[in-house]
This record gives C-alpha cells, structure tokens and sequence, in this order.
C-alpha cells in the first residue's frame, strides 16, 4: 500500500518529468499501458482505437484490437520501466516505455500498429517510413489515421 501511495504522489496533477515507474503493465490498447495503477500512453505515437476498423485486400479488420494485442506481444513476460512526461493538461500520463531495453513506441511504428504522433515529436518520423514502406501491420491496407478517425 505504501508503494502505491508513493506512485500515486509521483503522478500527481502535473507528472513530474522525472517520476520513473516499473513492473508488469497490462496493456488497455495499442498505445495504452497501465503499471502499478498508474495509466500511461505511449509517447510520440498513436495507434488506432480499439473499435476502429482498417482494410486489407478488400475486407474489413479490427486493428485496434490487433494493435493492442501486438503490444500485448512486446510486454508479454516482460517488466517495463516508464519514464514520465511532464503533462499539466492530459487527463493521464504521457511516458517512454521500454520492456527488455526496447522502446516500446519505437517498436510499435515499426510493426506497423502505430503512427508518429509528429504533433508531439518528429522521432520516430523515420521508422514509420521504414515500415510503410516495407507494408507492414496497417501499411498493408487501407486505413484512417487514429486522430482522424476519432474526429469523424
């Protein structure tokens, strides 16, 4: 409980740039991760919601939920150390989250499950290329980006 407690203090209204949580996440979606009650999405990227729908050769997917479970796969066994942003406005934490030494935002553009956010960062620009061109997770078909899908 004393842990707890002091995870909480560290995640205060304004997410201390320096607060650093670890253990074992459960993922909530493709860009969303939850460690020690504390919910987190990933920085730099977005991945498409859970309901939302994509297309590949002619029919229809449910990507948010594959989105999720590719990150399922990257955290699968593994304990995650986030670091957190600064955020006086976000209803929850933004952080960089690696599992194993990875970064997870990296990993997520790079299967194709997540697009650059290029509104908060322009560092992960160059792997979102790499995998639209090499066709991979949503780069295979058709969709809609996540932030243009949630405005429909």
């Amino acid at each position: 409980m004393k842990k707890l407690i002091a995870v909480l203090f560290l995640v205060s209204s304004a997410f201390p740039a320096a607060a650093e949580i670890m253990g074992n996440p459960t993922v909530i979606a493709g860009d969303i991760l939850m460690v020690n009650g504390v919910r987190m999405h990933l920085h730099g990227i977005d991945a498409p919601e859970l309901d939302q729908v994509c297309d590949a050769k002619g029919k229809t997917y449910r990507c948010g939920a594959i989105a999720k479970t590719a990150l399922m796969d990257l955290v699968l066994g593994a304990s995650v150390t986030c670091r957190l942003k600064e955020s006086k406005d976000a209803p929850f934490a933004y952080a960089y989250c690696e599992a194993g030494g990875f970064d997870l935002s990296s990993n997520m553009v790079h299967t194709g499950w997540a697009l650059a956010d290029r509104a908060v960062t322009k560092k992960y620009v160059a792997v979102e290329k790499r995998a639209q061109k090499a066709k991979r997770g949503l780069w295979r078909g058709k969709f809609a980006k996540p932030w243009e899908w949630r405005d429909r």
